[in-house]
């Protein structure tokens, strides 16, 4: 796991309704896996430059070192490596520094590159053009549940973002983990069974929601909640891994 810094928003934004007014500061955060097929980053974190140019109320926090590409070196892997970047979707926070692989192929969901291009108005703040439309990146646009690599696989979770999906890792020790990078945002949202205010459609993240709650259930998996401060602290950063 690695730590891409923070942003700041008001609470209302995580929890639908709940907490206007009230303001906290959350983590932002990429995964790599590393297998016998591929090496893989989920995600690519935010760019400070970009997030500063266009979001600056989000006052984003980021030191040299917790740059995704520099977080990669610290575990010894260098931006070249990265065989595929998957991403759960493609808003500034996950997408932002994609110009850091260019030999790398990008797995995404046609539906959420189509929205990307071309936002309805309501859900454009999340998008930054300058993140994704890079010259001579590799886009694979799939459509559906894919089987990316032995023990890893994405399932469909629209709701936050129309092409929104969810990437589940089978660990021989830890067991499965849940990567749901903004399907769910916090544990809040969980256990109280409150959307994130931040969607495309709030029905299906409520049945996203419930769709990884299942998951996690029946086969015991340990859901990493996105943008959760206090879960944060209990996660294993690198050098640290799951295994």
């Amino acid at each position: 796991m690695l730590d891409g810094g923070s942003l700041e928003l008001d609470k209302s934004f995580l929890t639908w309704k709940v907490g206007y007014g009230t303001k906290i500061r959350f983590p932002v955060w990429s995964t790599y896996i590393e297998t016998d097929e591929a090496k893989i980053l989920v995600d690519t974190g935010y760019s400070l430059e970009h997030a500063k140019k266009y979001l600056a109320f989000e006052d984003p926090w980021q030191t040299p070192e917790q740059r995704v590409d520099n977080q990669l070196r610290k575990i010894g892997v260098q931006p070249e490596q990265i065989d595929i970047v998957l991403h759960t979707h493609l808003h500034f926070d996950h997408c932002g520094n994609n110009n850091l692989f260019p030999k790398a192929t990008f797995i995404v969901q046609k539906e959420e590159m189509r929205h990307a291009y071309v936002p309805d108005k309501f859900e454009a703040l999340g998008y930054l053009r300058d993140d994704f439309d890079i010259p001579g990146l590799h886009y694979e646009l799939v459509t559906g549940e894919q089987r990316v690599v032995e023990g890893v696989t994405t399932v469909m979770t629209p709701g936050h973002t129309a092409g929104h999906q969810t990437v589940l890792v089978e660990c021989k020790d830890e067991g499965l983990l849940i990567l749901e990078n903004d399907a769910i945002f916090t544990q809040e949202n969980l256990q109280k069974r409150i959307i994130g205010g931040l969607h495309y459609n709030a029905l299906d993240m409520y049945e996203a929601m419930v769709k990884l709650s299942n998951i996690a259930k029946q086969r015991k998996a340990k859901i990493m909640f996105s943008h959760d401060a206090e879960f944060f602290k209990t996660m294993k950063l690198a050098p640290d891994f799951y295994q």
